[in-house]
């Protein structure tokens, strides 16, 4: 099971190669805690204690841009077939992405008032914001699964899936709420920030999917 990823990971370089990897996955994934944890603060009222974890995403998702740098870095040396570094390289980036939408809606974040917006803008908020999070840690176990059980990894790489499917559902919901608003809800710069604020929430779980498709790409070369 899975052999040829042991014996990839049978040198020093290669297995500092995927322990640099399951870091990047790890950061990636604390960004995506941190706009959650953000958004349940803003909703609560406490804006100040919503900033910190702002800062702590835009610190975390900087140190995951830093870290992919040095990933590619090491790819470019470590002795992989041409086809195992570019799946991993493909990866690496799409992970990336992750971090990337999470810090974009941090920016939105800072700019709206979601304590004093309808509860079902809140609700919805909120519940964006939580399943990100699943989807974001279930993406990390199945990249944690890789040198353990590949039958584990195709299994989180299908909740990866239907995690998105969910979101998509949560965000058609979200538009229409945006709609229906009355004009006296917020201003019109806030209804375009909190649409922005929401498509970056999907677009989370949308580069949680791209990444277990390559996910799937390297377990059907192993198998």
């Amino acid at each position: 099971m899975g052999e040829q990823l042991f014996n990839w990971l049978a040198k020093r370089r290669e297995m500092n190669v995927f322990k640099m990897i399951q870091d990047h996955f790890r950061l990636s994934t604390d960004c995506v805690e941190e706009i959650a944890n953000a958004t349940k603060k803003m909703i609560s009222g406490d804006k100040s204690e919503s900033n910190q974890h702002i800062l702590r995403l835009n610190s975390k998702e900087k140190e995951a841009d830093i870290l992919r740098g040095k990933i590619l870095n090491e790819l470019s040396k470590a002795e992989f077939s041409p086809s195992q570094r570019e799946d991993l390289v493909h990866l690496v980036k799409r992970v990336d992405m992750v971090a990337d939408y999470a810090r974009a809606a941090g920016r939105c974040l800072v700019l709206l008032s979601l304590d004093r917006y309808p509860e079902k803008v809140k609700e919805v908020a909120l519940l964006m914001a939580e399943k990100s999070v699943e989807n974001a840690n279930t993406l990390k176990i199945a990249l944690q699964n890789l040198k353990v059980n590949l039958d584990e990894v195709i299994k989180y790489c299908d909740k990866v899936e239907r995690i998105e499917e969910e979101v998509d559902e949560i965000h058609a919901t979200a538009r229409g709420i945006i709609k229906d608003l009355p004009s006296t809800a917020m201003n019109t710069g806030e209804f375009i920030v909190l649409s922005e604020f929401f498509n970056d929430l999907e677009m989370i779980n949308d580069s949680c999917e791209d990444s277990v498709d390559i996910l799937r790409l390297i377990v059907v070369k192993l198998k």
